[in-house]
């Protein structure tokens, strides 16, 4: 093999089969190589891709006089810069640092009221319509009596009635 080098000029010259040699040949190596930049496999990983984005899609000179190799692994260097620069722009919390649980919330209480919620739904379904309806608003939505009168097209006392003849099912 010599260095790539020939692989990439059969892609510059239309083969495809080129750039998919070069991409088996190099991108473990430079993925590796990266990753001694960058500290982290998974943006690694993305950056090699983005080299051989940019050599697919842009398709840079190669001086036949220097080594393909290292001008492959000088682009995959470069890209590698890039990225730290762009997520020394970004601020990012390290995982250790979050607290997804709130000393304030009861899990247990969360978990029974969304038990019972559910068995609400399913009796609800079983309902007719309209006292399904009437629950849902007054007790999910916490609407008042009015405002469900005016959703369902009913007047006070008829939704009085319902809530009345739901709550009594």
């Amino acid at each position: 093999m010599d260095n790539g080098a020939s692989s990439y000029l059969r892609f510059l010259n239309g083969d495809k089969n080129g750039f998919v040699d070069i991409v088996k040949d190099y991108k473990d190596g430079l993925t590796l190589f990266i990753n001694t930049i960058v500290k982290d496999i998974h943006i690694s990983e993305e950056a090699a891709n983005e080299v051989f984005l940019k050599l697919y899609v842009k398709k840079p000179k190669y001086k036949v006089q220097y080594s393909f190799k290292t001008w492959l692994y000088t682009i995959g260097k470069n890209t590698a810069i890039n990225y730290l620069k762009k997520f020394k722009r970004t601020d990012y919390s390290n995982i250790e640092d979050c607290c997804y649980i709130s000393d304030e919330k009861d899990i247990e209480m969360d978990y029974i009221k969304g038990e019972r919620n559910l068995l609400i739904h399913q009796a609800l379904k079983a309902l007719k319509a309209e006292y399904a309806q009437i629950l849902y608003l007054i007790y999910f939505e916490e609407l008042s009596n009015s405002e469900a009168a005016e959703i369902m097209d009913k007047s006070s006392k008829q939704i009085s009635d319902l809530i009345y003849c739901a709550k009594k099912l």
